[in-house]
């Protein structure tokens, strides 16, 4: 056994604080490398697709399907090939891979326990455990720091986005995915050719949780900023504490009074109480002219047909309308699945959605967002005609308190 290598996390995290955001990263993989006398330590960030891992800064590629770094990635374990691959996640939501490569195979004898393909049983000495710790520390040191560059999103395309898809993408929450104790989140959005207004939200609060998934009419820029318009006025009257009915009020109003005749957006919003009940739990529901929702029950899925208002931002020619919330009960083990007509429209018509929805329904729903995506660009032939967008969120029931294992929930 060797003695544990030395890692020093003040010391990592003052060389991060020193380094300039862009190389925030990098500068924490040096430090991990020296520590652990690795010969090299790259960060492999997940596409915006989530089908490739791209090496940052010079764009190298790895699939995730078929690769030991795609199965660290997607099952968020440590893989060995020779390098070692360890995820990088912060609370749920898969950022990338760390691998870490060491000269020859004496400097890792013997700690391989806990690492799928390194063949033996042996004890640890610390370095799976130091690497496992900067892997989760590299996580919020992205998070962190992507706030002052470009250059962890831009690392994350394989392709240039279109106008109307770099002002929708701005709309999205900064993680797709969420795990928070008695709930876990992924969303997803397939964008179309012609940006079609596609967008979802979803915000922990202290005592509830609030999901939207909203579908402005139109297609390219017009119809990204309706949805711009249509999401802010939201994100406002939630911010001063109003409920389901005021936020779809100023969505609205917002629309009656800022988008042209006949320009609207249809919208699901879920507010979900955040205690320590096991369940079941009333959920309230609000519709503006959305297509229903999905609710998967022991592997079974049924459609959930909440009766819809009209959309936001149609006046019907009579006072301003006033929305109406809906309960439904959901018992711990129940997912709902949050979508728009994208999923079924046009080019996708004959896509069996309840069938891959079935499917998954034991995924995490990072994975089952992953393998629902895929297989929709297949069906279309990796063109869709509108913006397909969907949101899976599994209630667990009980607290918020999470077991976790670098940043992803062991349960």
């Amino acid at each position: 056994m060797h003695d544990a290598p030395a890692l020093d996390v003040q010391a990592l995290l003052d060389a991060v604080e020193n380094a300039s955001p862009a190389a925030a990263v990098t500068t924490a993989a040096r430090h991990l490398a020296d520590a652990v006398g690795a010969q090299e330590v790259a960060f492999w960030i997940a596409d915006a697709a989530g089908q490739a891992l791209l090496r940052i800064h010079d764009g190298e590629r790895l699939d995730v399907e078929g690769t030991p770094a795609g199965a660290a990635w997607r099952e968020q374990r440590v893989e060995r090939d020779g390098s070692w691959w360890v995820p990088v996640t912060v609370r749920g939501d898969a950022q990338g891979v760390l691998e870490v490569c060491f000269q020859g195979d004496a400097a890792t004898d013997g700690i391989t326990d806990g690492i799928t393909g390194g063949g033996t049983d042996g004890g640890t000495d610390g370095v799976l455990a130091h690497v496992r710790t900067v892997a989760h520390l590299l996580g919020y040191v992205m998070v962190a720091n992507q706030r002052h560059t470009d250059e962890y999103e831009t690392g994350r395309r394989s392709e240039s986005f279109e106008l109307a898809m770099e002002i929708q993408r701005r709309l999205l929450p900064q993680a797709y995915v969420c795990e928070g104790g008695s709930f876990t989140l992924a969303g997803w959005l397939e964008p179309s050719s012609s940006a079609g207004g596609d967008t979802f939200d979803y915000i922990a609060s202290p005592d509830r949780l609030t999901v939207s998934l909203i579908d402005a009419v139109g297609h390219n820029v017009n119809a990204a900023l309706l949805a711009t318009l249509t999401v802010n006025a939201m994100r406002k009257a939630r911010r001063d504490g109003g409920d389901l009915g005021a936020q779809a009020h100023a969505a609205d109003v917002a629309l009656t009074q800022h988008a042209q005749e006949e320009e609207y957006a249809t919208g699901v919003i879920l507010e979900l109480p955040l205690g320590d009940g096991p369940g079941p739990l009333p959920v309230r529901v609000l519709n503006a002219g959305h297509p229903p929702m999905r609710l998967v029950r022991g592997g079974a899925v049924t459609v959930v047909d909440v009766a819809p208002d009209p959309p936001f931002g149609l006046d019907y020619g009579r006072d301003r309308k006033a929305f109406g919330s809906h309960t439904l009960e959901l018992n711990a083990g129940d997912r709902l699945v949050l979508l728009t007509d994208g999923m079924y429209e046009q080019s996708a018509a004959t896509f069996e959605l309840d069938d891959h929805i079935a499917r998954t329904s034991g995924l995490h729903p990072r994975n089952a967002a992953q393998d629902i995506a895929r297989a929709f660009r297949d069906h279309v032939h990796g063109q869709p005609e509108d913006d397909a967008t969907f949101v899976i969120l599994d209630w667990h029931g009980g607290t918020t308190s999470r077991e976790t294992d670098g940043g992803s929930d062991l349960t």
